[in-house]
């Protein structure tokens, strides 16, 4: 089955659909719904239900009709020559939507919910950086959604919740190479991994949370993930378990 633009070569060079999204954003809208049945949703789990699939269509877009270079630095130089790329599209939607999913959680000192806009922004990146190999995105988003989902947060976003169940699904044809996340699947992973955060941590937490976010997205741009993640051993063989060999 061809997949038309929806289909990339990944770095085995294996043709691969980026299909993995639509079960990211069908359970957490499915999710959602159930919450909504059962009486316990309010305007902060629609508000972050909107968020996620609004990322999720800006990331679709950079996946089907990418306009200018990669990296934060590619963008940023095209932004002061005076051309919009599909890459500052996602990061306005992303900061835009973390605006106001953030502002729509329960109250808090408004430090924290800058601190917190900061977070769900910088975090999108981040896991749009992380998927470049099979399944290292979702294996950084799984134990960050776990601990939102233990902490009793799910009234809030249940639909980081409906993601999580989805990515243990999806996880085993992410690392068989039977289907990509694609930045319409990994920057909602972002989103809702910052949001988790952001609903769980103390005011101060979330402070340092944002300063971590922001500092791996520097050293994305400048070390790279992958470097970082293979210097470190727990790290590395974490990331490489259940990934198909270079030679398969």
């Amino acid at each position: 089955m061809r997949w038309g633009r929806l289909e990339v070569e990944n770095h085995r060079g294996v043709p691969v659909p980026r299909i993995l999204w639509v079960a990211l954003d069908g359970l957490a809208v499915l999710w959602t719904l159930g919450w909504a049945i059962a009486g316990d949703v309010g305007s902060a789990a629609w508000g972050a239900l909107a968020g996620l699939l609004l990322v999720s269509a800006a990331g679709l877009v950079d996946d089907l009709v990418p306009i200018g270079p990669r990296g934060l630095r590619g963008h940023g130089r095209s932004l002061l020559e005076g051309h919009m790329t599909t890459g500052i599209l996602k990061v306005l939607v992303t900061t835009g939507a973390a605006i106001v999913v953030v502002a729509l959680q329960p109250p808090r000192p408004g430090w924290v919910i800058i601190a917190g806009v900061v977070l769900v922004t910088a975090s999108t990146n981040v896991w749009n950086g992380l998927d470049v190999l099979p399944g290292r995105a979702l294996k950084a988003f799984a134990p960050v959604a776990l601990v939102f989902t233990i902490a009793g947060a799910r009234p809030d976003a249940p639909a980081i919740v409906g993601m999580l169940l989805a990515g243990l699904v999806v996880l085993p044809l992410d690392l068989r190479e039977r289907g990509m996340l694609g930045d319409a699947g990994s920057n909602p992973l972002g989103f809702a991994a910052g949001l988790g955060l952001f609903a769980v941590l103390p005011d101060a937490w979330v402070v340092v949370a944002a300063v971590c976010a922001v500092a791996l997205n520097v050293l994305a741009e400048t070390v790279s993930l992958s470097r970082l993640i293979e210097g470190v051993a727990p790290l590395r063989w974490l990331d490489r378990l259940g990934r198909m060999r270079a030679e398969s």
